[in-house]
């Protein structure tokens, strides 16, 4: 004959089953997933506006796709800070020293070629599933990326601020998604 639990124990076990992430998760779908994820970055509401992999949606997949995005917005700073190294009339109307101004666009622009071999690295190290150095490829990134974030605060380098501010984001994003799900699925 089977012996039943006491309802407390039963109580207790029912709550941890339910608390603990391992479980929770795996069982979490669509925007309850993103949800969850993002509440536990420091840029919720642009995690949650940001995040739409396709399905079916996982942890790795959220990883995945704010990697990718990531990439993209590295690309896109690159392309910004090449124009405006190439064309230095375009310095001028944001920038009260334009030969300061290319100092610190150079400074970006060596900041963001580390940036984006960091990215592809650690995209390779996802696909890969070796998860602790991706990690730290990401950590790298994106404290590479503040140094060229840091010197443009006060700048009129806006559309080049906000792509450097997304790279950031996007590589929080991934860490805590790939934290969340991957390692802890180890």
């Amino acid at each position: 004959m089977a012996r039943l639990l006491p309802p407390q124990l039963f109580f207790l076990l029912t709550l941890v089953v339910i608390i603990h992430p391992s479980y929770g998760l795996k069982h979490l779908k669509g925007k309850a997933l993103v949800d969850e994820v993002c509440r536990h970055t420091s840029h919720n509401e642009y995690c949650v506006d940001t995040i739409i992999p396709k399905p079916p949606l996982s942890g790795e997949r959220i990883a995945s796709t704010t990697l990718g995005w990531a990439q993209i917005k590295a690309l896109e700073a690159g392309t910004i800070i090449a124009s405006l190294l190439n064309d230095s009339s375009s310095i001028l109307p944001v920038a009260k020293n334009p030969l300061q101004a290319k100092e610190l666009l150079q400074i970006c622009w060596d900041s963001n070629m580390n940036t984006m071999e960091d990215l592809w690295i650690a995209s390779s190290l996802l696909y890969n599933k070796i998860i602790n150095p991706m990690i730290a490829r990401l950590y790298h990134a994106a404290n590479t990326t503040r140094v060229c974030q840091d010197g443009l605060k006060g700048t009129g380098f806006t559309a080049l601020a906000a792509k450097i501010e997304d790279i950031i984001k996007l590589c929080e994003i991934c860490v805590v998604s790939t934290n969340f799900f991957v390692n802890g699925a180890h």
